[in-house]
């Protein structure tokens, strides 16, 4: 296999870091470069699985040779951060990335040319598409395989409600290579994980159904009439936000067949950019990472995953969450943006009580405007509005070149 050799254990230890949801455009965020390059080098992980929307829809690419452009550029701006580090690292490919109007086929074309990309070195390799494939761990002493590392494409929506997610043609893929570890393994299943955008259904046993107001709780995107769900902290092993009720694959068979077969003990996503905990459902242990891109709704502080192996004993791994704080201590260089896209929905559900929001910080400062007009001149607040227009046309612009400036500099920082 093309990856096989690439990854293995140091002196039994391997420290893995999961990145999600970073959705940028061509108009590369300068917190999100920040907050990369700050956790890779307060992390120094061996290896990094980034699943899913590197790239967002709202990109205003272009169509065609402009859309291939402008697609390119963002992932040479946005992966010359991780290519600083020099560490490997694969990915796969989440419903936003497919919207871009560039290919999966395509933009991996590009991602092959970037140094620690190693995922598409060999699409020959009887993988099911291009975003599907394993990454065999060795042990340390390089002779055998420890820890297999399934990175699955969950594909698009349907045109209901949903996504596609795993397909027949994928778990087929599945066995056959789950069959062949184990073939050279002595007969032994080898422990494996998978990585994926979107999530299994199943999560939803992490879940409890509630009446709406209940504290915590949070809609689903069914529309007109919405469940609202909290989690079953019984059911959970880590914990660490819960924003969003999950956007889920539908129809699958996919949890069914891993259980069945035996060799995946744990599962984890991307996608839903508010949540980061995760919890066993029939063995398996199914968890989020959170997203980590400034250009997309998301909590106030992004936040990834990061795992810790020991090769004795890969089950018992260690995960945990770090956020924008815990690693940059910088003061964000678009807080006005950044404010918006923490309080934004993140379903159809969700955009009622946003609203509600800004209509309440809205409604007071038109009364407060009504009020200065009764009782001050027109000229008071003729030059009050003219003085927010001219700060906001100065604000915008400066912005925009500060960020373009201060983009460069990180990226062509060594």
């Amino acid at each position: 296999m093309s990856l096989k050799d690439k990854i293995r254990f140091k002196n039994g230890k391997l420290k893995v870091m999961q990145i999600s949801d970073l959705q940028d455009t061509k108009n590369t965020s300068v917190d999100t470069l920040q907050f990369v390059d700050s956790a890779i080098e307060k992390v120094k992980p061996d290896f990094i699985i980034l699943t899913g929307d590197q790239l967002d829809v709202v990109g205003l690419w272009g169509k065609g040779e402009k859309a291939e452009r402008n697609v390119e550029t963002a992932i040479r701006r946005l992966f010359s951060v991780i290519e600083k580090h020099n560490i490997p690292y694969v990915l796969t490919f989440g419903n936003h990335d497919r919207e871009t109007g560039v290919s999966n086929e395509k933009q991996a074309e590009i991602y092959k040319t970037l140094r620690n990309c190693i995922c598409f070195d060999g699409l020959n390799d009887g993988r099911p598409d291009v975003g599907t494939f394993n990454v065999p761990v060795l042990s340390t002493d390089g002779e055998h395989v420890a820890l297999n590392f399934f990175v699955m494409d969950t594909h698009s929506k349907t045109k209901g409600v949903g996504f596609e997610g795993v397909n027949d043609k994928q778990l087929d893929w599945y066995r056959s290579v789950g069959e062949k570890l184990k073939a050279e393994n002595g007969g032994e299943l080898v422990p494996s994980m998978v990585f994926q955008h979107i999530p299994v259904s199943n999560i939803m046993e992490l879940f409890k159904e509630v009446s709406k107001g209940t504290k915590g709780a949070e809609c689903d995107f069914v529309k007109g009439n919405p469940k609202y769900w909290i989690l079953n902290e019984e059911k959970l092993f880590h914990s660490y936000t819960y924003g969003e009720t999950p956007s889920m694959t539908l129809g699958t068979k996919q949890f069914d067949a891993m259980k069945a077969q035996g060799d995946v003990f744990a599962m984890y996503f991307g996608h839903d950019h508010y949540n980061s905990f995760a919890g066993k459902v029939d063995g398996i242990d199914l968890g989020y990472c959170p997203g980590m891109g400034y250009n997309s709704y998301g909590s106030k502080y992004r936040a990834f995953r990061v795992f810790e192996f020991d090769e004795n004993d890969v089950k018992n791994y260690k995960t945990y969450s770090l956020n924008y704080k815990d690693c940059c201590g910088k003061l964000y260089t678009a807080p006005l943006k950044n404010s918006l896209t923490y309080w934004s929905p993140c379903n159809p559900s969700a955009a009622g009580p946003f609203a509600v929001k800004i209509l309440s910080v809205l409604i007071p400062l038109i009364v407060a405007l009504v009020l200065l007009y009764n009782f001050v001149s027109a000229d008071f607040i003729t030059g009050l509005l003219t003085g927010l227009a001219i700060v906001t046309a100065i604000y915008f612009p400066t912005g925009l070149v500060y960020n373009r400036i201060l983009r460069n500099k990180i990226i062509n920082k060594k």
